[in-house]
């Protein structure tokens, strides 16, 4: 059996004890979203905004390859998370602080799993084709000025938006949970810090 360096629960489908600290692929592919999203918003905020006359240009290509690449990492990393399960709760932690700490990771998933679909078809709405970093290009998913689509656009930036906000929470809560409470919900994130050995 594989040997983990601790374990908080009991996964009720195997009757096995699931381990608390996440593993180096876990970690990888959560600071690789991080590294993408950040630049995401650089990206966002220097290139033009997208209407109803915008010309495809270099950093509006590089928003939708970005877009592309974190969906694609996302995904792979809601697969891991359903095949090694980790629990979010630290012992300690009030009820309301277990439920925001599940909601706020739900709607993490939520947003970056589906905010570039959305983006994805405003862009087709806009007739401006999605091509990965110039070399693979991603067919149309909505017809030229397609109403549900150009709705998507705009629910993508407010999804965007509450992402930001989402960010700042998290951040904040990890640095008050090391800084202040001195647990290891931050530490077992970082490298070397709760890692699970195979």
């Amino acid at each position: 059996m594989p040997h983990h360096d601790k374990f908080t629960s009991v996964d009720p489908r195997t009757a096995q004890p699931r381990p608390s600290g996440y593993s180096a692929t876990a970690k990888t592919l959560h600071w690789l979203i991080v590294l993408l999203v950040l630049a995401q918003f650089v990206v966002v905020f220097l290139m033009p905004s997208i209407g109803r006359d915008t010309v495809l240009e270099p950093l509006i290509t590089r928003h939708f390859s970005i877009g592309v690449l974190i969906l694609v990492v996302m995904a792979f990393r809601w697969m891991l998370r359903l095949h090694h399960p980790v629990p979010l709760d630290t012992p300690g932690l009030a009820a309301w602080e277990r439920w925001l700490a599940y909601a706020t990771h739900r709607l993490f998933y939520f947003i970056l799993l589906i905010g570039p679909f959305l983006g994805w078809a405003s862009a087709s709405a806009h007739s401006l084709s999605v091509n990965i970093f110039g070399v693979i290009p991603l067919p149309s998913i909505a017809a030229p000025k397609a109403s549900w689509a150009l709705t998507a656009g705009d629910i993508h930036t407010v999804m965007m938006w509450t992402l930001l906000a989402l960010i700042g929470l998290h951040v904040a809560a990890a640095l008050t949970h090391h800084y202040f409470r001195h647990d290891d919900v931050l530490r077992r994130m970082l490298p070397g810090g709760g890692t699970r050995r195979p």
